[in-house]
């Protein structure tokens, strides 16, 4: 990128924080409509890092993966080391509010101490494991939001709102206060959620054979038919929206500037993955699903067809990521893959990275330095933070059940939801490399 322009939010996710964006295009963000179709999607929440011409995934020729400078930009900015604007995140007086002390973890192993998880560890400071939730240094937990009772699918921090939202599968959705960390409402779903995201002021929940959508400025409530099975995985990109179903189907839904009916159902993208749809990224002009049949499907966003079949893995895809013009997948086959695009347009991976269990999330975001790190979220609820591109393991986080969700907020707030239904909130400020 030929420049990394300074921009302010206001009323969303950053709260009025600046933070760099490794855009070219102008200073000011001028508020509109989620899914304003304006070219190539770079404000889409699951475009992580993708830089502004990465219409496809970087050609083998180009640049060699192992760049020490890659372009970062997308849903998760660098972390701010600012003074807290917003007085939800700040430090406070009580004990009610997400505070951080400012201290890393005690300890700097690899294992927590299992006593000490179930409080039980009778050795104290002379205990050979970690008696934190995380080694990373800088990194702290700040709260932990009981409620939920089983796998959390969605952590969602909409534009405009004090509220953070979460969907569970034990069928209830929760509303928290970014204030005081308390659970202000609990709305019984009556049907298990399946996913959860915001784009923009609008919240989206996948349940059986539907995807609700409420947007958090205007209270508009909508019931959005048209798709069968139950929702997995939502994203959005060029103006639509896209819902993956257990069946294997794709829903879109077209933005519209009409209040009335803000979402026009388009089509149904069918016979093309044979299992359930787990994950989306939008990088570019393209849309990547992954699946539990194994496959990444690459579609174009313009035509909506299906341009690419990508087989490598030899168990079911759990997340995709767009990194500086790469394509990065997970799987359950305990292999991290980096893709690229070859001489014939073609995409082939360039690295695996083989993990010593089967890999169910991946996340990104920069660090206080602007340098990009990749969450990486274990079975055995370890989640390995790495930077990249060499992936080397700056520290780790640690949970009693598998993390499945991972949610990037302002000022370096972290938010996390396992398999058990624990949803806690992380402080990343601090961190350094």
């Amino acid at each position: 990128m030929s420049c990394k322009a300074p921009r302010k939010y206001s009323n969303g996710r950053n709260f009025g924080v600046e933070r760099q964006q490794d855009f070219a295009a102008d200073d000011v963000v001028v508020p509109r409509r989620p899914y304003e179709n304006r070219g190539p999607n770079k404000w889409s929440r699951n475009l992580v890092w993708t830089s502004s011409d990465a219409s496809v995934a970087r050609r083998n020729g180009s640049s060699a993966y192992g760049s020490t400078k890659p372009q970062v930009s997308g849903m998760a900015a660098s972390v701010s080391n600012q003074q807290k604007k917003y007085a939800g995140y700040g430090q406070r007086s009580d004990t009610r509010g997400w505070v951080s002390n400012g201290k890393g973890s005690p300890k700097s192993k690899e294992c927590v101490c299992k006593f000490w998880k179930t409080g039980n560890c009778k050795k104290g400071d002379q205990c050979s494991f970690l008696h934190s939730w995380t080694s990373l240094p800088g990194m702290v937990m700040v709260a932990s939001l009981e409620g939920h009772k089983k796998d959390l699918k969605g952590i969602a921090l909409p534009q405009g709102s004090d509220k953070l939202f979460s969907a569970s599968s034990d069928g209830t959705l929760r509303i928290w206060d970014c204030h005081t960390g308390q659970c202000v409402h609990t709305i019984n779903l009556q049907a298990e959620a399946g996913s959860l995201m915001s784009e923009g002021s609008w919240v989206f929940l996948g349940l059986p054979d539907a995807v609700k959508a409420f947007n958090v400025l205007t209270s508009k409530d909508l019931h959005l038919n048209g798709v069968v099975g139950q929702v997995r995985a939502m994203t959005v990109g060029n103006g639509m929206l896209f819902a993956g179903t257990s069946s294997g189907s794709i829903s879109v839904w077209k933005a519209t500037d009409t209040e009335s009916d803000p979402f026009t159902y388009l089509t149904s993208l069918e016979g093309h993955h044979s299992g359930e749809v787990t994950c989306f990224i939008v990088g570019g002009q393209r849309l990547y699903s992954g699946s539990v049949d194994k496959t990444i499907k690459v579609w174009d966003l313009n035509t909506l067809e299906c341009t690419m079949t990508l087989r490598q893995h030899t168990d079911a895809v759990t997340s995709l990521l767009c990194w500086d013009q790469y394509l990065i997948s997970s799987s359950l086959d305990g292999t991290i893959k980096v893709w690229a695009s070859s001489e014939n347009g073609s995409l082939k991976v360039t690295s695996t990275r083989r993990q010593e269990q089967s890999v169910h999330m991946l996340c990104g975001m920069g660090d206080a330095e602007g340098r990009p790190i990749i969450f990486c979220s274990h079975e055995n609820g370890t989640v390995s933070v790495c930077d990249l591109p060499s992936f080397g393991v700056r520290g780790k986080m640690f949970s009693t059940n598998t993390v499945g969700t991972v949610t990037i907020g302002p000022e370096g707030l972290l938010f996390t939801g396992d398999k058990s239904g624990k949803l806690r909130v992380w402080n990343l400020a601090g961190t350094k490399v």
